[in-house]
């Protein structure tokens, strides 16, 4: 590196210096400034260099990226002609005329892609005297952005936290008040007179009530809390078989075929309790779509390392306005139901290392399952299920 005194040096005896020499020593202080502009040029700060007047003597790639600069060379430009955010000029103004220093100072900057910036400002000096501004830019959008998500994800914990303790608290007094719906019944049973239609009904209509505010309360803690699943290597073609025995009696009282579309399947890691459950609230929905002439196939196949699982039905479908909100909490279309139903099934799946998705039209809805054949259990090597 060509050190300042040596320059100096240089500058006082340049006559005294042959052609070839000053040649040799201006190719080296052309190679040291374009190093130097490599190194401005590879920082992830912008900075911008201005005179006394305020224009621009030196940039860097990066503060054309963060101005949004079309100008290829700004050198010369007056600030205010870079900057479009008034109050950002302002501040840089009045700091400049202060003669104020300026350390990580954070603001939004508004331009075709609004961004957060944290900037620096500091007098530029020379044998004394402020020459000039030196700007540090740092684009901090993205640092924002993240903290904001950490911001809401320890909301969401802490919310879910309550809420599950709220859940867990009224699913004890249904308990309560269901035990004594039973007594009562039970003491109702020994009088010999008769009661009348409408307190029988009535009595009918508080357990019902009563199972439908447990089940949305299940349903609900099912959501909000780990789901702690414990996943066991499972004969798929065994599991699949008594699922299609446990589900067939109720489809064949409401008319719906049931056809089974697999083989031969490969061992995979499940929670059966979980998943079935899954399966289950895939069912109910497509019995819930199907109007007449119902079938429902379950179709499995292995493909690479990985085992799809579809669930096809002949029903009236999902329209294209609500498809982009069927895993929503809470979004229903039924007139009864809590709308965690599908919720349920994504958080299932993604506890088994799966995907899920779907694509419906009217008459045929699918919803696919695609879960790993490989699974790392805790402890174990790999198991990739040759």
């Amino acid at each position: 590196m060509i050190k300042s005194n040596f320059l100096s040096s240089f500058q006082k005896k340049i006559d005294k210096f042959d052609i070839g020499t000053i040649k040799n020593f201006l190719y080296e202080l052309i190679e040291e400034n374009e190093n130097l502009r490599t190194v401005f040029n590879s920082m992830k700060e912008a900075v911008l260099v201005l005179d006394k007047n305020m224009n621009v003597t030196f940039y860097n790639k990066m503060s054309l990226r963060i101005f949004e600069i079309n100008v290829k060379n700004p050198i010369g430009i007056h600030i205010s002609d870079i900057l479009n955010n008034k109050y950002f000029l302002d501040i840089i103004t009045t700091s400049i005329k202060k003669e104020e220093i300026i350390n990580d100072y954070e603001i939004m900057l508004d331009s075709n892609n609004p961004k957060y910036i944290s900037f620096s400002l500091y007098p530029l000096a020379k044998e004394g005297k402020i020459i000039g501004n030196i700007i540090i830019l740092n684009d901090i959008t993205l640092e924002k952005e993240n903290k904001n998500k950490l911001r809401q994800a320890e909301s969401l914990a802490a919310l879910t936290t309550i809420s599950a303790g709220i859940a867990h608290e009224i699913k004890n007094p249904l308990g309560a008040i269901s035990i004594h719906i039973q007594l009562l019944e039970q003491e109702l049973d020994k009088y010999k007179q008769g009661f009348s239609k409408d307190f029988k009904y009535s009595i009918e209509v508080i357990k019902e009530e009563i199972e439908r505010l447990n089940n949305i309360v299940v349903d609900f803690l099912i959501t909000v809390r780990p789901l702690k699943a414990e996943l066991m290597l499972t004969n798929l073609n065994i599991f699949l078989d008594k699922f299609v025995n446990f589900i067939t009696p109720e489809l064949e009282s409401k008319n719906i075929i049931i056809r089974r579309n697999f083989s031969d399947l490969p061992d995979v890691w499940l929670d059966e309790k979980y998943f079935k459950q899954a399966l289950l609230n895939l069912i109910k929905n497509s019995i819930a779509s199907i109007k007449e002439n119902g079938i429902i196939e379950i179709e499995a196949y292995q493909k690479q390392n990985y085992l799809f699982l579809n669930i096809i039905d002949n029903g009236s479908g999902i329209t294209e306005e609500i498809q982009p909100k069927v895993f929503n909490p809470y979004f229903t279309t039924k007139n009864t139901g809590t709308g965690l139903g599908l919720t349920i099934v994504y958080k299932i799946v993604k506890e088994h290392k799966g995907e899920i998705s779907f694509s419906s039209k009217k008459g045929e809805t699918i919803f696919t399952i695609k879960l790993p054949l490989s699974y790392i259990k805790e402890g174990l090597i790999e198991y990739s299920g040759d």
